[in-house]
Parts: C-alpha cells; sequence; structure tokens
C-alpha cells in the first residue's frame, strides 16, 4: 500500500491551487481531472452476465456480505468520503485495505450478456473483473468495444469453478478461457465463492484457507498490485503538474529537535532534497512534450542527478541505522539509472524518472517524520 503522506500533500495542493485561482483555464481543468483521479482512486467495475455471482464475488473479495442492489441496479463500494458519483449508483462506504486504492462497482443483474448502464460503466472503468461461465459470443461481442487500454488491464473470472468441476468440464473450460485471457486481458483467475461465502454468511468472517482455495485471494492481490501502480502513476502525474506550474510542494516541517535524530543526517537530507527540487524543471521541461521527448535527455538528467546525490551522500560521515539503509537505496538508485542509460530507449527513461520522483518523495517523508 501507498504511503498516505504524499497523496494528501498532492491532493491538498491541488485543492489549494484551484481554491486560491493559482491555476485558470486549461491547466485548471487538467487540475480538476487530477484531482477527481487521485480522490477515486482506480475504479474497478465487475461485469458479466446475470447469475454468474458478480455480487458473490465482491462479497468475498471484501470480506463481506454483500446485497445485489436491484432497485438501483449498481453499488459502489470504497474507503472514505463518497464525491463526484452518478446519480443512478448506490453508494457504500467501507474499510478494507483494497479500497484505500480502488472503487469497486459491482454493476448488478443485466438483461443479457450486458445492458446499456453495464457498457457505459465498462467504457468509464480503468480495471474491469469480467464474471463468465463461458464467455459467450455475445459477450466476446460487447467486450470488443472496450479500448486495448482497458483490455490490459483487465481480467477474465471463471466464476462457479466447483460446478464445472463436479461436470467434469473445468479443465476444459480453463483451457479454452485462457486463450481467450491471453488476447483480452490481462489475466485469468478461475474461482469457486461458495464455500468461502457460507462462511462469511454463516459466521461473519471467512477463514483464510477458504479464501486462498476460493481462487479470490490471488485475484485480489494481483488487482491491489495493479491499482497501487496505477494509483503510483496518477500521483506522478499530479505531482509533475506541480512542478511545471510552479506550484511549490507543501512545506517541510524544520526537523530540529525530532529527539535523538542527528543534525548531520537532517542537513543531508535538506541538501539532497533540495538539490532534487532545483534540479526538478529540467527533468520536467524534457519530458513536457511528449511528442518530442527524447529518451537520452531525460536519462542523461536523471544520470546526473543520481550521481550528485550519490556524492551528497557519500561525503557525510554520519551513521545510523535509517541513515545508512537510505544512503544504500540512494547507491542502488544510481546503479539502476546508470544501467537504464544503457538501454536508451522511452521505457527505460520513464522508469529512471519514476526513480527520481521516488527518491523526492522519500527525502519529504523522512523530513516531515
Amino acid at each position: 500500500m501507498l504511503d498516505d503522506t504524499t497523496p494528501n500533500r498532492v491532493i491538498a495542493e491541488l485543492e489549494q491551487a484551484l481554491a486560491k485561482d493559482v491555476l485558470t483555464g486549461a491547466p485548471a481543468e487538467q487540475a480538476t481531472q487530477l484531482l477527481k483521479r487521485l480522490r477515486t482512486g482506480v475504479r474497478v467495475v465487475v461485469l458479466g452476465p446475470k447469475g454468474v455471482g458478480k455480487s458473490q464475488l465482491c462479497s468475498v473479495l471484501l470480506h463481506q456480505v454483500l446485497q445485489p442492489n436491484v432497485q438501483a441496479g449498481a453499488v459502489t463500494y470504497k474507503s472514505g468520503e463518497f464525491r463526484d458519483t452518478a446519480a443512478d449508483v448506490q453508494n457504500v462506504s467501507m474499510d478494507h485495505p483494497l479500497l484505500q486504492v480502488i472503487t469497486l462497482t459491482d454493476t448488478g443483474p443485466a438483461a443479457g450478456a450486458i445492458d446499456a448502464a453495464q457498457l457505459d460503466a465498462m467504457k468509464q472503468a480503468d480495471v474491469v473483473l469480467w464474471c463468465t461461465q463461458e464467455f459467450s459470443k455475445p459477450e466476446a461481442e460487447i467486450w470488443a468495444q472496450a479500448s486495448d487500454h482497458l483490455k490490459d488491464h483487465s481480467f477474465l473470472v471463471l466464476t462457479k469453478a466447483d460446478q464445472l468441476a463436479e461436470r467434469g468440464t473445468l479443465p476444459e473450460r480453463i483451457a479454452a478461457l485462457q486463450t481467450v485471457a491471453g488476447e483480452e486481458f490481462h489475466s485469468f483467475f478461475p474461482t469457486s465463492t461458495f464455500h468461502a461465502h457460507q462462511a462469511l454468511c454463516k459466521n461473519g468472517e471467512m477463514p483464510e484457507q477458504l479464501f486462498a482455495a476460493s481462487g479470490v485471494k490471488a485475484l485480489m492481490q494481483t488487482l491491489s498490485n495493479l491499482a497501487t501502480s496505477g494509483q503510483r502513476a496518477d500521483l506522478d502525474n499530479a505531482w509533475l503538474f506541480l512542478q511545471r506550474n510552479g506550484i511549490e510542494a507543501a512545506q517541510i516541517d524544520n526537523a530540529a529537535g525530532q529527539g535523538d535524530r542527528a543534525l548531520a543526517e537532517v542537513a543531508t537530507y535538506e541538501k539532497a532534497l533540495a538539490l532534487l527540487r532545483a534540479r526538478t524543471p529540467e527533468l520536467t521541461a524534457t519530458s513536457a512534450d511528449p511528442d518530442e521527448l527524447r529518451p537520452e535527455a531525460i536519462l542523461g538528467c536523471c544520470g546526473t542527478l543520481a550521481e550528485d546525490l550519490a556524492e551528497i551522500a557519500a561525503d557525510e560521515t554520519h551513521s545510523a541505522p535509517d541513515f545508512d539503509a537510505w544512503r544504500n537505496d540512494l547507491y542502488e538508485a544510481s546503479d539502476k539509472v546508470v544501467l537504464m542509460s544503457l538501454e536508451n530507449d522511452l521505457r527505460s527513461a520513464a522508469d529512471a524518472a519514476t526513480i527520481i520522483l521516488q527518491l523526492t518523495r522519500d527525502l519529504e517523508a523522512r523530513l516531515v517524520h
């Protein structure tokens, strides 16, 4: 899971910039969209034909006995306050680690493979969990309308695998759906939620063994990793947006008087953070125009920054477990950027920029705490 400190800080900066009219026109609209993304989290939508077990899957996924909302047609679950939600969707706030990074929408019963409201929900989703027993031709025709980006981030979920096993058709069905998933989805998960859901209904809790045996635990772990990566990308975009528009990050509290932390350690952190902030415009300038991205420029900037940071760390002879761990992480990051420079492609450039952003966030968190 992400540390709440940095997302909350970036959200606060965006809110403040909009409230004080620091941004106008197109930048203000972009800031509003970024803010909505960070507040909402990764939007996960559960789709599939009527009776396939979507609501039961959601119950096991969230360890709660949930009921499909026949009247509203759809229910969205998330942690915390709801904002910018659709009027035709029931919103339920609940505590669950997964809901810290996603909103989960159970689209409810559908007429046929999928109805118009569910099709609209699919187009608004970041990730789809397509629940199915066979992925029929009508289902495939609907899924063909999804964007390639959505397909690359969505899961095909075979439900009621235990029933197929009893009929002796499970191996054949898994083989067929694995072929589909390899072409149309990020991942494929066979699930059997009956016993796990039965335990939830009876005892209000679910044994870990049943959760793992259901196949939903593996689904949850993969979904959580994918969503965390997506949220991190949104956060990086918002952070770079703030830097490009000259909006200062939240002020770091003075680190003086923080118990036994050595002044030399704090001074080194401050010096490294000052370097990163001073050089951020140079990094953002190299990646400002997507049509003119030059991997060598981005990698060169990141490489020089990483080397300068390593020198700052090496000049400080102070030693403490936490400080030594940070210094070692810095050396490792510098080595990674050097290796990425040898690749000299856009993916390596993006990875190098992400490393620099992570070093900045880590320093901010250290000085705050």
